[in-house]
């Protein structure tokens, strides 16, 4: 199968988005399809002919790269011979996979990463968050409308969706995750160099540092444990890693500064895919307070490195964390996070038992359980009837 791959983001981005891709990407081209991408962006040193960069905007210090306005293809399309088009975002180079779709008489689909409307819910203004939901709502239900089938990465995200007025035919297709690589002794070094005592319990948060991300609820749980003073030796000498960047990130230092928190956090910024695994390893407990996940693939990495997960009730990882096996569901309060935090920090059976079962539990998003999905999916829609270009344009002209 010949699969064209149309998305906002790929390498060098770093992010749960251009992961997922990579992932289907590499598993669709072991299985012999072939996969085009086409994405904004310069060309990088491991992009091969297969990749297509579209001319990019000028926000150099902006960790994305925006593609232009009305971007245009420097390629004869049709000779490609695709089969198939696949959108990952409904804007700039979505539209534009959606459009060669309609030119070329060609299926789309359109995988629904993230929920927007809720982007927007974190908007400061008011009137700005009740325009950015209803903006992002439109865009999306229009989007959507030209695609054959949505697929959604957990039940949440496609719920959502038809809530927000979206018709159409959806796919339930989680996210496949490639488990972190971890090095022989890279938990002993990277706590070295972390300056970690062996038993110091060590809690990680991964993502981008964004608004709906909410790591301002873990700051404020690390804080009200690290002051209460009534953790036991060794879990009172427990510290945080924040691995990721964003438009937050800097706010969500002064936090940190104004709560007293001294090293007890660690801000590590954005991390190579390459290296991740270094800090699964060196960690004891994952966090995610994040109430906006559509699926939440760090939690799929967290609990194939054996790691014990806290996350916030909601959406996506409300699928994924087994409660009471692989880790705990609280609500997105200080107070329900700080005391499972302390839960766990004090119980090192239960951390053990929850990371041997989160295990056990991410072998069901491997990338090839992905990629039957999405090749099912893919079969489905080739079966639908889909007017050639050329009967198209006949039809226009009659």
């Amino acid at each position: 199968m010949r699969i064209a791959i149309f998305s906002e983001c790929y390498t060098p981005v770093t992010n749960g988005v251009v992961t997922s891709i990579q992932t289907l990407r590499e598993t669709l081209r072991a299985q012999g399809h072939t996969v085009f991408v086409f994405a904004p962006g310069t060309a990088q040193p491991e992009d091969d002919e297969t990749i297509f960069r579209l001319p990019e905007l000028p926000f150099p210090k902006h960790p994305y790269h925006f593609a232009r306005p009305f971007p245009r293809l420097k390629v004869d399309f049709p000779a490609l011979d695709i089969q198939i088009i696949h959108c990952q975002h409904p804007f700039t180079v979505g539209r534009l996979g959606a459009e060669m779709a309609r030119k070329h008489g060609l299926p789309m689909v359109y995988t629904a990463h993230s929920l927007y409307d809720m982007m927007a819910a974190t908007a400061k203004s008011p009137l700005m968050r009740s325009a950015g939901q209803k903006m992002a709502r439109g865009v999306v239900r229009r989007f959507c409308n030209r695609a054959d089938c949505i697929i959604a990465p957990s039940r949440h995200t496609r719920d959502a969706l038809r809530a927000a007025g979206v018709r159409g035919r959806f796919a339930v297709v989680p996210s496949g995750v490639l488990g972190p690589y971890i090095r022989p002794g890279a938990r002993a070094q990277r706590r070295a160099e972390l300056g970690l005592a062996p038993e110091t319990p060590l809690i990680l948060c991964v993502g981008r540092l964004g608004p709906e991300k909410r790591v301002d609820i873990l700051l404020r749980a690390v804080a009200l444990l690290a002051h209460s003073r009534r953790l036991p030796a060794p879990a009172n000498t427990f510290r945080l890693a924040v691995v990721g960047d964003g438009q937050c990130r800097a706010p969500l230092e002064a936090l940190a500064a104004s709560l007293d928190l001294g090293d007890r956090v660690l801000f590590a910024g954005a991390q190579p895919h390459a290296t991740i695994g270094d800090w699964y390893a060196a960690a004891d407990i994952f966090a995610l307070p994040s109430p906006a996940e559509t699926q939440g693939l760090v939690l799929v990495e967290a609990m194939a490195a054996g790691l014990p997960c806290i996350a916030a009730d909601y959406g996506g990882p409300r699928e994924l964390v087994e409660q009471g096996e692989t880790g705990l569901r609280v609500p997105l309060d200080v107070n329900a996070f700080a005391h499972a935090l302390d839960l766990l920090l004090r119980d090192p059976q239960m951390r053990r038992h929850f990371g041997e079962q989160g295990r056990l539990r991410a072998r069901a998003f491997s990338p090839e359980a992905m990629t039957r999905g999405m090749l099912d999916v893919y079969e489905s829609v080739l079966r639908l009837p889909h007017l050639p270009a050329t009967s198209r344009l006949a039809g226009i002209l009659r």
